[in-house]
């Protein structure tokens, strides 16, 4: 990404066929995403874990017919977590970070927080800390602990981004960001940028 944030490699695919060809190139486990759709997951519009050819080609024609187009993906291995990083502009206040659990558990457990920019480390890892799924990313029950310092430096690098383009960025979501086991990062897995609509004179 031109940003320098982490985001797992991908191509785009108008059919099937190149779908198919992408992800051979890229390397089995796939993601496959329907372009031109915001919130993919509640519409059926993403397919996960794909793992031979047969499977990507039948999610393609399944997927084709929903967007504008197909985006494959490298599938994120020993993900550890998964985070909601949004923002919006506060007319008042800014920029509005809302951190939090990601992927199916969003709406389930409503576990968030919100910090108005510019935000530090220091203020991310506090952030973290206070959500209710923080055990997870501690390695709860002997389960792998997450890259947290990855994690908080990506969360970081993205406020950053959404600083400097404050004037043009209306809303960020990027859900899930998964956070792997140490030493393996934390990646963007799907994101939804809206730009400011610019008034006509």
């Amino acid at each position: 990404m031109k940003a320098g944030l982490p985001v797992p490699k991908g191509e785009r695919a108008s059919s099937a066929a190149e779908a198919v060809f992408s992800s051979m190139s890229l390397g089995f486990p796939v993601a496959l995403k329907t372009l031109g759709v915001p919130h993919k997951s509640e519409l059926g519009a993403v397919r996960l874990n794909l793992k031979d050819a047969d499977s990507v080609s039948a999610a393609a024609h399944d997927l084709l017919p929903l967007g504008t187009g197909l985006y494959v993906e490298r599938m994120v291995r020993d993900g550890v977590a998964e985070l909601i990083v949004g923002f919006t502009r506060d007319p008042m206040f800014g920029a509005v970070m809302t951190l939090g659990s990601g992927g199916v558990l969003v709406e389930l457990m409503r576990d968030t927080v919100t910090l108005m920019l510019p935000v530090t480390h220091d203020d991310i890892e506090a952030a973290l800390r206070g959500l209710k799924f923080y055990p997870l990313l501690e390695g709860y029950r002997g389960k792998p602990k997450a890259d947290l310092t990855v994690a908080i430096d990506v969360i970081a690098g993205i406020a950053d981004f959404v600083q400097k383009n404050a004037w043009e960025i209306d809303e960020l979501d990027i859900n899930p960001l998964i956070v792997c086991e140490q030493g393996k990062g934390a990646w963007i897995a799907d994101a939804l940028l809206r730009l400011e609509e610019k008034k006509k004179s």
